[in-house]
């Protein structure tokens, strides 16, 4: 289960919504609509729902929600809220975002609390609530790591549970990053082998490791949606070694 896959707070805001677009269906979110419009227009059944929460244990500071509202599916026309009309998470009414990029979507700061809310009303005053508890976590502390040879990074925190991923994330001096994944239920660390990490350069470097999780939405309309949450821990410096020439310069 290994795959190839950081932050001023200024640009948190942009990564939750590219994070929360990019799980959403096949495909990346430069394939998704921009266009705005607003939801009066549309049958309320057949709006799309994406919802995220993200938090940066490196940087600290609040969870960042964001939702957004399609029209025509996953990817289709982002939707302004038109009154009556409202999201709001842990009671709090959403702050409304639009750019050229994403669209229009919703995003607040929250503090103080791991349990997330979501409230969507549409404009016939029906209520949709979702809601989703993040589970942190830290990778276990190492030193050096041998980028020649499969390693075993182990997780601080609970084991990964039913529609969760662990991501690990080495990134060195040079820029050059290397990344493994696993989705075990049950598993509590992450391989991550010599040809994950081919690229990597010997000397200082960094490393982190996020949990992600597809949350069910319990109440939605006929169109569907999704609730995507990622935890991200602090940055541990580590050093690598190498025995061998990396075959990038071979």
């Amino acid at each position: 289960m290994n795959k190839n896959y950081s932050g001023l707070k200024s640009k948190l805001s942009i990564l939750a919504v590219v994070a929360m677009i990019a799980i959403i269906g096949v495909g990346s979110f430069s394939c998704a609509s921009s266009e705005i419009a607003d939801s009066k227009d549309v049958n309320q059944a057949k709006i799309y729902y994406s919802y995220s929460v993200v938090y940066d244990a490196s940087t600290g500071g609040d969870y960042t929600v964001t939702t957004q509202f399609r029209f025509g599916g996953s990817k289709g026309t982002t939707l302004r809220l038109s009154e009556p009309s409202k999201v709001f998470v842990n009671d709090i009414q959403m702050n409304q975002n639009s750019d050229s990029f994403s669209g229009c979507y919703y995003q607040s700061s929250v503090s103080g609390t791991d349990e997330f809310t979501i409230k969507f009303i549409d404009t016939e005053s029906k209520e949709y609530i979702n809601t989703a508890k993040i589970t942190p976590i830290e990778a276990k502390p190492v030193e050096i790591i041998i980028a020649d040879s499969k390693t075993t990074i182990y997780i601080i925190g609970l084991p990964l549970a039913e529609n969760e991923t662990a991501t690990l994330v080495i990134e060195d001096n040079e820029g050059n990053r290397a990344e493994a994944s696993s989705n075990i239920v049950g598993s509590d660390n992450v391989v991550i082998t010599a040809e994950d990490m081919q690229n990597i350069v010997a000397g200082k470097a960094e490393l982190y490791i996020s949990r992600t999780k597809s949350v069910d939405l319990s109440q939605k309309a006929d169109e569907g949606g999704s609730f995507y949450t990622e935890y991200k821990s602090k940055k541990i410096a580590i050093e690598i070694k190498r025995v061998a020439v990396p075959k990038s310069v071979k």
